[in-house]
């Protein structure tokens, strides 16, 4: 387990978010980010993939700067552990005059969003297994709210603040909890 989480790294340009537009990339840094260091072959069992293509796609991560080595888990020399340094974090709207940046940062939100789903689905489906004090802590919603574009900027912000004062929290007995808020303009 990582003992302090990684900083988030706002991209703001296309080359550095081409290195997301492979899903896997994606599963790789939140399980590293989540987990903490890991080795290829570790990491490949967990998605269900060869070490050599983990390996590979580790190393693009660690090229933009997002993992790096760490050779204090390795026991002997031909061992790599790869570790998180940065996070992943971007707005949709620094990519809105860019058409490439425009598809290629809302192709990873539906990647992003496809995955937490997956996640969200698992515990709907092993719910029991939790036992009832995680079933019961629990939450999920959707309010509609009537907002300004300004308005939407600033409950965002605030949801992040309130997020982030629970992040360097490591409470005996936590597991990763996953928020996963959205909040976006719709025409009925």
């Amino acid at each position: 387990m990582s003992e302090q989480p990684a900083p988030r790294r706002m991209i703001k340009d296309v080359q550095t978010l081409k290195v997301f537009t492979h899903p896997l990339r994606i599963s790789l840094l939140r399980m590293l980010h989540a987990g903490g260091p890991a080795t290829a072959s570790m990491l490949a069992k967990r998605v269900d993939a060869t070490p050599a293509l983990v390996s590979y796609h580790v190393r693009t991560l660690a090229a933009h700067g997002f993992v790096v080595e760490d050779p204090e888990h390795a026991e002997d020399g031909r061992e790599r552990w790869w570790k998180v340094v940065e996070d992943l974090t971007f707005s949709l709207g620094d990519f809105a005059e860019d058409r490439v940046g425009r598809d290629l940062s809302t192709s990873i939100v539906r990647v992003l969003g496809s995955q937490s789903e997956d996640r969200y689905r698992r515990f709907l489906d092993e719910v029991e297994s939790w036992g009832p004090e995680w079933a019961g802590a629990a939450f999920s919603g959707a309010p509609t709210l009537r907002l300004t574009a300004d308005e939407l900027r600033e409950l965002g912000e605030a949801l992040q603040e309130l997020v982030d004062r629970y992040r360097d929290r490591s409470t005996p007995g936590a597991e990763h909890v996953e928020v996963y808020v959205r909040g976006f303009p719709y025409r009925m």
